[in-house]
């Protein structure tokens, strides 16, 4: 897919508004069929608490019948900018690739907390965002085999931010927590911290950012260890 540069300044209101405009032509090719999404992910993260900036935006529906209405090589689509790429299985995801933007990804998956979104008015249209909590139990449960750096650093974040909601909805899932931690354990503290330092924090989180691996480390122990009662 096609590479945006960490540093560079945030493209993700455009990415958004593409896939406000696939979802609205969805809908449409769905003969109206008014499906539940909502918008997740690190961009979603960013929104609630401008940690970093992102140059991905996730839509998680719920049913993968919808992706075939989004797939360029099964269905006519209209793009005002159109992608440099595309790639999808037909089942779990859809995936667009912008140069110099950013992606896309139409993702299945369902809610995994008790409080998975909350209604918000994202760039002039009434979307349900994904909570912090939601967004970081679907990082650890989806992709803590194989963590990337700045998944990393958006748990440390999330524990600065949200801790108490995120250890809460990550106890529901102690194995993945597990193979999460031990991932984490296996990789290279230098290489974290200097592939972290690449990205483009906000400034309420910089002095953070060093310590991200420690931090989210300790978060899953946490969740990891006997619940006390006061």
């Amino acid at each position: 897919m096609i590479e945006v540069h960490s540093r560079r300044p945030s493209e993700w209101r455009r990415l958004f508004a593409i896939a406000a405009d696939l979802i609205d032509q969805l809908r449409e090719k769905a003969g109206g069929f008014e499906f539940e999404w909502s918008f997740g992910g690190g961009t979603a993260m960013m929104i609630h608490i401008n940690h970093r900036e992102s140059h991905d935006v996730d839509i998680f529906l719920d049913d993968p019948q919808l992706l075939g209405f989004i797939d360029p090589s099964k269905s006519q689509l209209s793009f005002s900018t159109g992608p440099a790429a595309y790639d999808g299985d037909g089942t779990r995801f859809q995936k667009f690739a912008f140069e110099g933007l950013g992606e896309i990804d139409f993702i299945v998956a369902g809610a995994l907390t008790g409080t998975p979104f909350e209604k918000r008015e994202v760039e002039g249209r009434s979307v349900w965002l994904e909570t912090i909590p939601e967004i970081i139990a679907k990082k650890v449960y989806y992709r803590g085999a194989e963590p990337r750096p700045r998944d990393i650093f958006d748990i440390a974040a999330a524990a600065r931010s949200h801790r108490a909601g995120v250890v809460g909805a990550l106890r529901a899932f102690p194995d993945r927590v597990a193979r999460t931690r031990e991932r984490l354990a296996e990789l290279n503290p230098e290489f974290v911290r200097r592939t972290i330092a690449q990205l483009m924090i906000m400034p309420d989180y910089e002095e953070m950012a060093a310590d991200s691996l420690a931090t989210a480390t300790a978060l899953l122990e946490e969740v990891l260890s006997p619940a006390t009662s006061s």
